[in-house]
């Protein structure tokens, strides 16, 4: 991906023919298993297929390639027992380079059509700009939704640090100032997804609370309050990113607590900004760092062998949030310990969810059964603090893709301080066309409508952020016409409109 955006030729070295090879020769070689796989289709159950990337979901799988899956509210049996003949590879391109997907990948799993793009919008003719107003106060509130929502996930942070103080030191070093400016920069991807600082005071971080629709996703034409919101926080996160980028190389520049909790920082913004840095190599020095930290963890203090210890989490939830989607293999070793899904302990409740993805991913039939078993049920009553719901759900919709899953990851994906990353947007995809895979003639076109609804608003609000959402969104919809064609009856024929969204069946205009 570096040598594209320099625009040279990217080469590697093949210990087979002892020679610097350009990359292209790998897509030849892989051009020539295309074509083999096309000519044994109807004899090979499992042929590599041209895929999708979270980076160019645009590029369409024929249907024919992809495995079904079973959405019946039965056992997980038929799901989690059967195992391909053989195991089924996918390559995509993307950047101008083949990238590996697993079979198990979200865009795989998802039945998509090649639609036209929906168009949601441009800020750049609005009439009026929200403006955020710099300020320390405003800053520390940036500090503390950080601290809220980002530190209780991935506890990195050393709590005691001279930079977290409301009035801040004049003579902070370099390295503090990459931390802080991170931590703005983090913060503005978040701030837009929460209560203000007021409702957040009432409603602290971690107690359930039930918005209602209207008041997260109020729509009043193109340009909406909440899309010049999240792009003027945007912008300020750019800022803040920038300025980081002036003391990185000091916060980078050994293998200390101070570098590692550097690098975990750029890893965590990546996914929020994911053109901003190479996550893989970022979670590849990450694991450099932590591990060369392990082995004199007995020089060490016990915070600072505690702190090691939070890192060494951060960096498994972080590998396995994306490994997931993609369905890859994850390299960093699991934390040792039992599972521990303890609300008022989210980091350790987050990365218990991942080792359990880890195993389901690369276990067989039977670990594939125990991690069902040892998931928490699905939060229904929302008791969980709204980002641990959406894993909790997501997680339930890969191991068993019923369509209570799917709703649960639907309504956990719009509450109000859900964390979105540049993955959710597919997990969302998925979890909606999973419904085209069951009977809809036990459901209320209302209830199709709510789920389509919270569907397709994520994708829209996503699509502010990454381009990529907003495929997705134009092919959700192509989808859910053609499956409405075929719906029969007098509630299938009437439009519903929800919240300015409107689902009209193909007879009746």
């Amino acid at each position: 991906r570096q040598c594209t955006k320099a625009g040279v030729e990217c080469s590697f070295y093949d210990h087979g023919k002892q020679e610097l090879l350009p990359r292209s020769y790998i897509a030849g070689l892989i051009d020539h298993v295309h074509k083999l796989s096309s000519s044994s289709v109807h004899t090979n159950p499992s042929p590599a297929a041209s895929g999708s990337t979270v980076q160019d979901p645009t590029a369409s799988t024929p249907t024919h390639l992809v495995k079904s899956e079973s959405s019946t509210t039965a056992s997980v049996g038929s799901e989690t027992h059967s195992q391909p003949a053989h195991p089924e590879h996918y390559f995509a391109e993307a950047a101008g380079s083949y990238r590996y997907l697993g079979s198990e990948a979200c865009l795989v799993k998802s039945p998509r059509q090649k639609a036209m793009e929906l168009n949601w919008g441009s800020e750049e003719h609005d009439d009026w700009r929200i403006s955020i107003r710099q300020s320390d106060d405003k800053n520390h509130e940036l500090v503390e939704v950080y601290l809220e929502q980002i530190q209780s996930l991935y506890p990195i942070l050393d709590l005691s640090a001279r930079y977290l103080a409301p009035v801040l030191p004049t003579d902070l070093t370099d390295v503090e100032l990459f931390d802080l400016n991170m931590i703005y920069s983090i913060a503005c991807h978040v701030t837009p997804l929460i209560f203000s600082k007021q409702l957040r005071q009432k409603e602290t971080f971690g107690k359930p609370y039930h918005p209602t629709f209207p008041q997260l996703w109020q729509r009043s034409g193109r340009h909406t309050y909440q899309m010049n919101n999240t792009h003027n926080y945007r912008l300020l996160a750019q800022n803040f990113y920038e300025t980081a980028e002036h003391y990185m190389e000091a916060a980078t520049a050994g293998a200390t607590i101070e570098g590692l909790r550097a690098i975990l920082m750029l890893a965590i913004n990546c996914l929020f900004e994911p053109l901003k840095g190479n996550f893989g190599q970022q979670i590849a020095l990450a694991t450099r760092f932590v591990m060369a930290l392990e082995q004199k963890r007995h020089e060490l203090s016990p915070e600072d062998v505690n702190m090691i210890q939070n890192m060494h989490i951060t960096i498994f939830s972080l590998e396995n949030e994306i490994a997931t989607v993609l369905d890859r293999p994850a390299a960093f070793p699991e934390p040792e310990g039992a599972l521990r899904f303890d609300p008022n302990r989210p980091a350790e409740y987050l990365c218990s969810i991942y080792r359990l993805q880890n195993r389901w991913r690369k276990g067989d039939a039977t670990t594939k059964t125990w991690a069902l078993s040892q998931l928490p049920l699905l939060d229904t009553k929302a008791q969980l603090p709204p980002s641990l719901r959406l894993i909790l759900s997501q997680t339930h919709l890969l191991f068993n893709p019923v369509w209570q899953a799917a709703q649960e990851t639907l309504d956990s994906a719009v509450m109000t301080g859900s964390i979105h990353t540049y993955v959710t947007p597919h997990w969302v995809y998925r979890a909606f066309t999973s419904l085209f895979k069951t009977d809809w003639t036990d459901f209320h076109p209302l209830d199709i409508t709510q789920m389509y609804f919270n569907a397709l608003v994520i994708l829209e609000k996503s699509s502010w952020k990454w381009e990529s959402a907003a495929p997705l969104g134009g092919s959700l919809k192509t989808l859910m016409q053609q499956k409405k064609s075929t719906m029969t009856g007098d509630l299938w024929d009437k439009p519903w409109i929800l919240h300015d969204v409107s689902i009209w069946s193909p007879r009746s205009g």
